[in-house]
């Protein structure tokens, strides 16, 4: 077996800067997990989850072998350093996405970015971020569903009206027979596609990301308006596609507008504007080329760029070829939706190209015609002082000649990709066929291989298991699947739904396998920052999950809250009272599990124990590191998870203590600019004590304090947590959380125990 020369072991990376972790896809219609990230440079990558841990596990004080066992236990197989060095070298690296970290650094060059066909081109900025944001946080409103549903409804009564009393030949008399109103209608439908984007970056920030530019570009032959809603991915499903119709609803406010105008004045100035808002409107909704109807069903199907899958998908459906790698990839129903559009899609692009290539002369001739026509009537409106003439025909000259431009580049394009595609034919025709050599490939043990099958013929214990069938698959229990195959009497076998699916996934995190006892620490240093609560929900949830050996302890130096909001289990004793006879429990003979019960809370149905602090008002004992050393090495005897609770002070030992024996972090912080100012001050305050690796893998959750969050703040907060943490988490507002008293896990509402599954999910797969 090949192996990486020992210099590549030592060699250190660390992520390219500005990188920005989106977190995981939701809704994906991958069948594996994927994630994404935003290079420095504004490309948003999609990666697995293995390339996703690579990238989140290395840093320039941290030795590839190392990083390569931290990757494997949380991948949950196995990965090398020779493997992780070849992920690193060819994969990573050539993307732009870590660099050598003894290398000076240099302007990336050649770095791949995103470059369809069928995109944007020659694109300039309308409106800036800082202010398209500020923008979108003033009509935020205008998305909360009761406002959303009177605007419908009242835009069909004002179609009904406008349908039952207007008088469309009139109204095209009108305007011909006064130029200026044709520059009007031009200027109204210009504000309304501007307004339109608006409605994009609306809906991006109601949903809690952020939103870039609104720019103007020209795609295929015609000029158009774009918004960078990149970070849009970041959302669910149903935010997403949100954002996708957000456009289309602000031009229903915009046809409220233009209806009202037209049933007040009568002119037929606004009844044409309004009409062709409406057709533009419906060409919007098509899903051919890339408008908001193409970004819905792409977001329905949970595939980002449906473009780039038409290759795959023609090859895979060629008679006697095996399916290619990025169709197999996808869930069964995003696969069906991709293959539907791409049968569609591919001929009427076909059709489209080839009328434009055989009508080329014609369409070029005609326009330097016209181009010629609209620049005598200018010339003769100026010297007529006719500036409104004189505009429409300059105007007329400008949209003529844009998709000419646009024309230009397309076909410019088109002939690169035929003539690259040739020179590959050619180069294959005449390159003869040599067996590529394996040698210096490091071998990655991320496939188990084969075992090698024995010289004497003899079946083996790995041959007979070899030939088992595979597993039954999962039925579906919620969802129309579940109530599907209940009400069919398990004759139709449904399989689970997205959403079951993720449950399930998230079951399996949390009770994967542990090497060994593991400690995590949840911290955050101010008071009301939930820490307590994350303490008790994480670990019951684990507790019902991985059937107990699981402990919340109270780590205060004098007094916590963990105690009182745990039921009693009859007794008061607390880690004051363990710690007198700890060295009883270091005792393989005298120290049994049994004997903890008179020092730990039994909580009963979740499974899991609590370790109260001194709650002792007159009380003079405090809890320093070297105790907490010796109850830690004590306790990591009974538990295979121990989730500690801290105090609020950074300086005091104990706190200090946690940390340093912490296999991993959860930072807890509410939607509260001053809870989470502290917790960046506390994650500032970690990297420059040397915990920049445990900082690196720890797990943010973000509670919401209330039913209404600060859409703003969370967004602001998932941005900077996700650039330093390995994943970012929202919690739900519970009510049952509020008043402080004794956890009742029964009581929690669905929503909050799912959401918390997958926190536990997401601290699990960093252990």
């Amino acid at each position: 077996m090949a192996t990486a020369p020992d210099a590549a072991f030592d060699q250190r990376w660390t992520p390219a800067p500005g990188l920005v972790f989106l977190g995981q896809v939701e809704g994906s219609g991958l069948k594996d997990r994927s994630f994404l990230l935003k290079r420095g440079d504004g490309q948003v990558v999609q990666l697995s989850e293995l390339l996703h841990l690579v990238l989140v596990s290395i840093s320039p004080d941290k030795p590839l072998p190392q990083a390569a066992r931290e990757i494997s236990d949380a991948y949950g197989r196995e990965l090398d350093a020779g493997g992780l060095s070849y992920l690193l070298r060819t994969r990573l690296a050539p993307m732009g996405l870590v660099a050598d970290a003894a290398a000076t650094p240099a302007k990336a060059s050649g770095t791949p970015t995103a470059n369809p066909l069928l995109a944007l081109r020659l694109r300039g900025t309308l409106l800036p971020e800082k202010t398209v944001n500020a923008l979108a946080r003033l009509l935020s409103p205008l998305f909360w569903p009761p406002v959303v549903a009177a605007v419908l409804v009242a835009l069909a009564a004002v179609d009904v009206l406008i349908l039952s009393q207007a008088d469309f030949l009139a109204s095209l008399q009108q305007v011909f027979l006064a130029p200026a109103l044709l520059l009007g209608i031009f200027a109204l439908l210009t504000a309304g596609a501007v307004f339109h984007e608006l409605g994009h970056a609306t809906a991006c920030r109601y949903g809690g990301a952020r939103p870039g530019v609104i720019g103007v570009g020209v795609y295929l032959v015609f000029p158009a308006f774009f918004t960078n809603v990149t970070d849009s991915y970041r959302l669910r499903r149903g935010g997403r596609i949100r954002t996708d119709l957000g456009g289309l609803y602000f031009n229903c406010l915009c046809l409220l507008a233009l209806g009202a105008a037209y049933l007040a004045t009568g002119q037929g100035f606004f009844l044409l504007a309004a009409a062709l808002m409406h057709f533009g409107m419906v060409q919007q909704l098509i899903p051919t080329l890339r408008f908001d109807g193409y970004f819905v069903l792409a977001d329905i199907a949970g595939v980002p760029d449906l473009f780039n899958r038409i290759r795959p998908v023609l090859l895979s459906l060629v008679p006697g070829r095996p399916v290619e790698p990025r169709v197999k990839e996808l869930r069964p129903f995003a696969r069906f939706v991709v293959t539907a559009w791409v049968v569609t899609i591919v001929p009427l692009l076909l059709l489209a190209f080839g009328w434009i290539m055989l009508n080329l002369p014609f369409i070029l001739e005609q326009t330097a015609r016209a181009v010629r026509e609209h620049s005598g009537t200018a010339v003769r409106a100026i010297g007529a002082g006719d500036p409104a003439s004189a505009a429409l025909a300059i105007l007329s000259i400008l949209l003529l000649s844009l998709p000419v431009a646009g024309l230009g580049i397309l076909v410019y394009r088109l002939l690169r990709v035929l003539l690259t595609l040739l020179y590959r034919v050619a180069l294959r025709a005449f390159k003869p066929a040599v067996k590529p050599s394996q040698k210096g490939i490091p071998a990655m043990a991320i496939d188990v291989p084969p075992a090698a099958p024995r010289d004497d013929g003899v079946p083996t214990l790995q041959d007979f298991l070899a030939d088992r069938p595979e597993p039954p698959s999962v039925l579906a229990e919620a969802g129309w699947q579940g109530a599907l195959r209940r009400l069919s009497g398990n004759s139709i076998s449904a399989a689970p739904g997205r959403r079951e699916r993720m449950h399930l996934k998230a079951v399996e995190d949390v009770q994967r396998r542990l090497d060994g006892p593991r400690t995590v620490v949840v911290v955050n240093p101010k008071g009301g920052a939930h820490k307590t609560t994350a303490t008790l929900l994480l670990a019951a949830t684990m507790g019902i999950q991985r059937g107990g050996y699981t402990l919340a302890w109270d780590n205060n130096e004098t007094r916590g809250t963990l105690g009182w909001r745990a039921p009693l289990a009859g007794h008061a004793r607390t880690a004051v009272d363990l710690l007198q006879e700890v060295d009883r429990f270091d005792d393989p003979v005298r120290g049994r599990i049994g004997d903890l019960d008179r020092y730990v809370r039994y909580q009963g149905s979740t499974q899991f124990d609590v370790l109260a602090s001194d709650e002792d008002a007159a009380g003079a004992a405090t809890i320093g590191s070297s105790e907490f050393n010796r109850l830690h090495t004590a306790l990591r005897r009974f538990y295979r998870i121990i989730l500690v609770d801290t105090g609020n002070n950074m300086r005091a030992s104990n706190w200090e203590a946690a940390v340093a024996a912490a296999d991993e972090l959860v930072i807890v912080s509410t939607l509260r600019e001053d809870t989470v100012a502290s917790a960046v001050w506390l994650v500032d305050g970690l990297r420059e004590r040397g915990f920049e690796a445990k900082v690196g893998n720890a797990v943010t959750l973000l509670a919401a304090p209330s039913r209404q969050s600060d859409l703003q703040l969370r967004a602001k907060a998932r941005s900077h947590f996700a650039g330093l943490t390995r994943e970012v988490l929202d919690v739900p507002y519970d009510r049952s959380l509020v008043s402080g008293a004794r956890l009742n896990y029964q009581a929690l509402l669905p929503e909050t125990r799912e959401a918390w599954l997958h926190a536990s999910a997401a601290v699990m797969r960093g252990l």
